[in-house]
């Protein structure tokens, strides 16, 4: 996963933000900007240089595995952006905007859905959380309006409004990636026959269920509820098993955006 998001997120810095001029969020936008700046270094060998220090600093505060996995994301990253030769041309500025900020976005979300991240601002979002109790949004909010503020030095105003909504469809793409992760869908069914529908859901679909005791509001009769999660991919075949079994059931479903525990995401 931090292979392909590294790939992803290089794709979108060499194809469209270098081409346009614009700076993305993160130590990434720093590193370009030092690019723009001062292009003797390659993009790509910037952004590493600028990695260097914020990983000296991790390697004391931060667990080796998410280390190690960060330092692999850095490196894969600056690695693509060296190699990639793709360029894509827009003639309208806020396609560039729009195809950068899509991109940008799936490429991190898929990375921070792996074991690290692709190095930069992910490291120091996390020492900002746990040594100083700032809000990863906010840490990223003020790190991301100083480098906009000090590329209004070098660049033109435009090119660094283009950046900011660049970095806003960015942010979206990625809590976007994240959701389609996370999301489940937690049934609550209320039927005659909860022993045949839990273990029809255990056998046919492989989830686990829960039996809860009830009482219906209206008649006092004690029920018995079943409640699973499942995916999105499973709910219509998960629809069907319930009704052939109790076309009467009283099916509700709700979205829950993270699940932990065995069989879903597994906290770390």
């Amino acid at each position: 996963m931090l292979t392909v998001g590294s790939f992803i997120t290089a794709l979108a810095i060499k194809g469209v933000i270098i081409a346009n001029a614009f700076l993305p969020s993160g130590i990434s936008g720093l590193g370009l900007l030092a690019y723009y700046v001062y292009p003797a270094l390659s993009p790509g060998v910037w952004i590493f240089v600028l990695n260097i220090p914020v990983f000296v600093i991790g390697w004391f505060f931060i667990s080796r595995s998410f280390f190690l996995y960060s330092l692999y994301g850095m490196i894969t990253l600056s690695v693509f952006i060296e190699i990639l030769p793709w360029t894509v041309g827009f003639n309208d500025k806020w396609l560039a905007v729009l195809a950068g900020g899509v991109v940008l976005g799936l490429g991190s979300g898929i990375s921070l859905r792996s074991l690290g991240s692709t190095g930069g601002i992910g490291i120091l979002q996390i020492l900002a959380k746990d040594k100083l109790g700032i809000k990863v949004g906010q840490f990223s909010l003020g790190f991301n309006v100083l480098v906009l503020g000090v590329g209004l030095l070098w660049l033109n105003i435009n090119e660094v409004l283009y950046s900011l909504a660049m970095i806003y469809i960015a942010s979206a793409g990625t809590d976007a990636v994240q959701a389609l992760f996370n999301q489940r869908k937690m049934v609550l069914i209320i039927t005659s026959f909860p022993e045949d529908v839990s273990g029809a859901i255990m056998a046919r679909h492989g989830r686990g269920t829960t039996l809860l005791n009830a009482r219906g509001g209206y008649t006092g009769q004690e029920r018995t509820v079943v409640m699973t999660v499942v995916d999105s991919f499973r709910l219509k075949r998960l629809e069907a098993t319930i009704f052939n079994i109790d076309p009467a059931a009283f099916v509700i479903i709700e979205s829950t955006f993270s699940v932990m525990g065995k069989g879903f995401s597994v906290p770390r």
